[in-house]
C-alpha cells in the first residue's frame, strides 16, 4: 500500500470559513501525478462562500481578538502548531507527495521541516515584535516643534486582511511561511491554495483550528484563480494581496488590485544564473548546480536554471552536472528512493518538453544529458535534462521553464558572465562559485537580483532574511515587514 487511505479522511475536502468546514460548491478531483488516479476530491468555493470567508476575516480583524492578543500568547499557539506539524510529519509529507508529485523523502526533510520551522520562527517574532523611538533632528529655530523635544514613536501594526494566493510547487512549505508570518504580525487571512494542490493547506487549517486560533482569523477557500482568486483580489475588504506564482499571474493580480489600490506583494518567476569561475571548487560547484537545477523537479522559482561556466572548465563542469543528473532516481513520488518525481500535471509536463524540443529543433541548444524514463511511466514524468551551447537570447535561455531543464553557456571574462547573468527580464536570485573573495563581492554587487548565494545555492533559514525580487520576478517585502505597516506618533515634550 502506497499510503493509508484514512489519511484522506474527508471527501470532498472542505473550505474553512469562520472556524467551520463548508462544502456548498461542485466537486473537483484530486489527481495523483504519479498514477493519474483520483484518491479524493475537493469542493470548489462558491461566490457566497468566498464572500463569507472575507466577511469573517474582516470581522475578526476589526474586532481584534487576535491582533490585540499579547505576543506571548500568540507565540504559544504558533509553537503548538509547529509541534503538531513535526509530530505528523510522515502523513503530511505523504499527502504533499500524493497531491503535487514532490518526492516524499524531500518533502519530509525539507518541506515539512520548513513548515514547522516557519511557525517556530513566527512564534519568536510574535514575542519580540517592536518598533522604535527617535528624537527629531530638525532645528527648532526653523520650525516650532522641531529639535530633541519632539519624539517620534514608530509602531508596527498588522497589514489587515490578507488575501494569500499560494503556489502548487510547495503549498505546505510556502503556505506555512506566509500564514505563520501574517499571524505573527496580527493579520487575518483568506488563503487560496492552488487548484492543483489543496490537500495540505486544508490540513494546515485544521491544525491551526485545533490549536485554538480564533474563528475567522484564518479562512481557506478552494478553487480556480479565474473565479475564487479574482473575487478575492477585487474585494475592497482586502487590505493586502500576497501572491507567490508566475509572472503572468502577477501582472493579472496587479491589474485587478489597482481597482481598489490594494497593496500587493508579488513573488514571481525566475531564470536564476549559477556562475562557475575556473578557480572554484569544481566538485562543490557541480553538486550544487545539479541540486539547484533539479531539486523538486525544477519546479522552484529560485531554481538555478542557467549554468554559466568559465570557458576553460566549461566541458568538465557541464559533463559533471549531466553525469550527476543521470544518476538521479526517477519514479513514484511516494517511493522513498525517488529524487525526480512527476511534474504536477500532464499539461505542464508537455509544456516543459516543448521548451526542449523547440530549442533543439531551432539549433539553440544540444542535449548533453537526459536519462531515459521507463516506458510505463506516465506523461507527467520528465527526465532531468542538461542543454549545452545554449544561444544567448533564445527562448530556452530567456524564459522560465519551471521544470527539470538546465541551460548551460560558456563565458570568457567576468564582465561577460555578469552581462549574461543580468541578460533576462528576471531578478530573483543568483549564485557565484569562486575561491576569490574580492571577485565574490564584485560579482554579487553587480548581479541585478534580490538575493545572491556564494559557493552554495539554497539558504532556506528564515532567520537569515530573504532578498526582495526585482523586475519580472515581482516586488515584495520579506518576513514580518511583509505583513505589518508602520505608524508614526509624534509627541512634543515641554522642556
Amino acid at each position: 500500500m502506497r499510503y493509508d487511505p484514512a489519511w484522506l479522511d474527508a471527501d470532498p475536502l472542505p473550505q474553512l470559513i469562520d472556524g467551520r468546514e463548508s462544502r456548498e460548491g461542485p466537486t473537483r478531483p484530486i489527481v495523483d501525478p504519479s498514477t493519474g488516479e483520483s484518491p479524493a476530491s475537493y469542493a470548489e468555493a462558491t461566490t457566497a462562500e468566498v464572500g463569507a470567508a472575507l466577511a469573517a476575516a474582516r470581522r475578526s480583524h476589526d474586532q481584534g481578538e487576535w491582533r490585540r492578543m499579547p505576543g506571548a500568547q500568540k507565540a504559544q499557539l504558533l509553537d503548538a502548531v509547529a509541534a503538531e506539524i513535526r509530530a505528523d510529519a510522515t502523513r503530511l509529507a505523504t499527502l504533499e507527495a500524493l497531491d503535487t508529485g514532490k518526492a516524499v523523502a524531500g518533502a519530509i526533510t525539507n518541506d515539512v521541516y520548513e513548515a514547522a520551522n516557519a511557525f517556530s520562527y513566527a512564534a519568536a517574532v510574535a514575542r519580540t515584535l517592536h518598533g522604535d523611538v527617535r528624537r527629531s533632528s530638525f532645528p527648532p529655530e526653523l520650525l516650532p516643534g522641531g529639535g530633541p523635544d519632539l519624539l517620534t514613536m514608530r509602531m508596527r501594526e498588522p497589514a489587515g486582511v490578507v488575501a494569500e494566493l499560494l503556489p502548487w510547487n510547495g503549498p505546505l512549505m510556502t503556505g506555512s511561511q506566509r500564514i505563520a508570518m501574517a499571524l505573527a504580525g496580527g493579520c487575518s487571512i483568506v488563503a487560496k491554495p492552488p487548484e492543483e494542490a489543496v490537500v495540505t493547506l486544508v490540513e494546515l487549517g485544521r491544525i491551526l483550528t485545533r490549536c485554538g486560533l480564533p474563528a475567522g482569523v484564518l479562512n481557506i477557500v478552494l478553487g480556480a484563480g479565474e473565479t475564487v482568486g479574482e473575487q478575492l483580489v477585487t474585494d475592497p475588504r482586502v487590505d493586502l494581496i500576497s501572491l507567490t506564482g508566475g509572472t503572468e499571474t502577477g501582472r493579472r493580480v496587479m491589474s485587478l488590485a489597482a481597482r481598489n489600490l490594494t497593496p500587493t506583494h508579488l513573488e514571481l518567476g525566475g531564470k536564476s544564473p549559477v556562475i562557475v569561475f575556473a578557480d572554484a571548487d569544481l566538485d562543490q560547484a557541480v553538486g550544487w548546480a545539479m541540486m539547484a537545477a533539479f531539486v523538486n523537479m525544477g519546479e522552484v522559482c529560485v531554481a538555478g536554471s542557467r549554468l554559466l561556466v568559465e570557458e576553460s572548465v566549461y566541458d568538465d563542469v557541464v559533463k559533471g552536472v549531466a553525469a550527476a543528473a543521470a544518476g538521479l532516481p526517477i519514479g513514484d513520488a511516494l517511493d522513498h528512493d525517488t529524487f525526480i518525481g512527476p511534474l504536477i500535471t500532464e499539461q505542464h509536463a508537455e509544456k516543459v518538453r516543448g521548451f526542449v524540443s523547440r530549442a533543439v529543433a531551432a539549433g539553440d541548444a544540444q542535449v548533453v544529458g537526459s536519462p531515459s524514463v521507463a516506458c510505463s511511466s506516465r506523461a507527467t514524468f520528465v527526465p532531468p535534462t542538461v542543454l549545452s551551447g545554449v544561444r544567448a537570447g533564445s527562448e530556452i535561455e530567456q524564459q522560465e521553464v519551471f521544470g527539470p531543464v538546465l541551460a548551460a553557456m560558456p563565458f570568457r571574462t567576468e564582465e561577460e558572465a555578469i552581462a549574461l547573468a543580468n541578460g533576462t527580464s528576471y531578478g530573483l536570485n543568483g549564485t557565484v562559485f569562486t575561491r576569490d573573495l574580492e571577485r565574490a563581492f564584485r560579482v554579487s554587487d553587480a548581479l541585478d537580483c534580490g538575493e545572491v548565494n556564494v559557493n552554495c545555492h539554497f539558504a532556506p533559514d528564515m532567520n537569515g532574511g530573504r532578498g526582495e525580487p526585482r523586475r519580472s520576478s515581482g516586488h515584495s517585502r520579506t518576513g514580518i515587514d511583509a505583513y505589518t505597516r508602520l505608524k508614526a506618533v509624534n509627541i512634543q515634550i515641554r522642556s
